[in-house]
């Protein structure tokens, strides 16, 4: 098959790592703005965050390096 010549084989746990690791630190920002009140809310807010910062840094930007 031509996709083994582009893509090397790789485990499980290579491949789930980053995507258990952002869900693990939206679903604890989740967590932390139900619970706070504070100035503290700002880092719930950032962790909440960090999933739509991925999909547009892969969407929109990391294209845009690529095609220099």
């Amino acid at each position: 098959m031509v996709t083994h010549l582009f893509m090397p084989n790789k485990q499980l746990s290579q491949i789930f790592f980053w995507p258990l690791i952002i869900a693990l630190v939206s679903m604890a920002g989740l967590i932390f703005a139900l619970v706070v009140d504070d100035a503290r809310e700002c880092l719930a807010n950032a962790a909440i965050a960090i999933p739509v910062l991925v999909a547009i840094f892969f969407y929109w930007i990391q294209p845009l390096f690529s095609r220099r």
